[in-house]
């Protein structure tokens, strides 16, 4: 008897293309845990067959269950392709000694299905809100995808130092070639290699604005003081994210890369 569990595909991703942007290894993982409800250890089953939805299949795209109606075919066809090869490829799967196309899960693939409850997905809305991110972070996607939220945050701060310590390094004073970390940003911006980004602000108060441009250098001389320094140094001593509280920290070090940016 098959698995009493459906193991469907749809309960984690809901189209094609949400399928798509996973690992390859985890796609490869959902088909595995899908055929183990159809074919229990020792049965066989032959992929050309599953292709075409005619062998041991009691609904015409079961494979792709739950997805749009109008995705099920091409949804199969992808599934019996890469994800496909890459369970070959891991060993979960064997054809049988006869080589007549048929194929059945290995120990080692009964071993990742028990192993791997549940391919983690993250939530949509902050995945399609790292395109708002500055450029320089618009590729940490795969650290939402692999729960690795807080690297992410360490990660950001640390592109937010680099910048400083790029714009360093070309400097001809050498009271800024002599800084690093939370001094940077202030000598920096003393020593005019890096320029107050809203000029009109504050223009006829002198006081004002030097205490504008004094909190300026402070908020991103925290960036490295407070969060990268504590993400990078002691996460463990850190509560671990959430996606949304870890966007959120990406969106404090975006807007300070974008400072950056108008500062030079």
């Amino acid at each position: 008897m098959p698995n009493s569990s459906p193991n469907l595909i749809s309960d984690v991703v809901k189209s094609l293309a949400e399928l798509k942007q996973l690992p390859i290894h985890e796609q490869g993982v959902l088909l595995l845990k899908r055929l183990s409800f159809h074919f229990p250890k020792g049965q066989a089953f032959s992929g050309y067959n599953l292709s075409r939805q005619s062998y041991g299949i009691t609904d015409v795209g079961s494979l792709a269950t739950g997805f749009p109606e109008a995705e099920i075919a091409e949804t199969v066809l992808y599934l019996m392709g890469a994800p496909w090869r890459q369970i070959d490829r891991e060993g979960y799967i064997v054809e049988r000694l006869a080589r007549d196309g048929f194929f059945e899960i290995t120990p080692e693939g009964w071993a990742e299905i028990e192993r791997d409850p549940k391919v983690f997905v993250p939530d949509g809305t902050v995945i399609a809100a790292l395109r708002f991110l500055h450029k320089d972070l618009q590729g940490y996607e795969h650290y939402f995808r692999e729960q690795k939220r807080n690297e992410a945050v360490a990660a950001a701060f640390k592109a937010v130092e680099n910048r400083l310590n790029v714009i360093r390094d070309v400097s001809s004073l050498p009271s800024v070639k002599a800084s690093g970390g939370v001094s940077l940003p202030h000598e920096l911006y003393k020593g005019g290699d890096l320029k107050f980004p809203f000029p009109a602000l504050a223009s006829g108060n002198v006081k004002s604005r030097a205490a504008y441009e004094q909190h300026l250098r402070g908020f991103l001389a925290a960036g490295v003081g407070w969060f990268r320094n504590a993400f990078d140094h002691e996460p463990h001593n850190l509560p671990s994210l959430g996606e949304v509280e870890a966007l959120e920290h990406l969106f404090v070090a975006s807007y300070m890369l974008h400072l950056i940016d108008l500062s030079v």
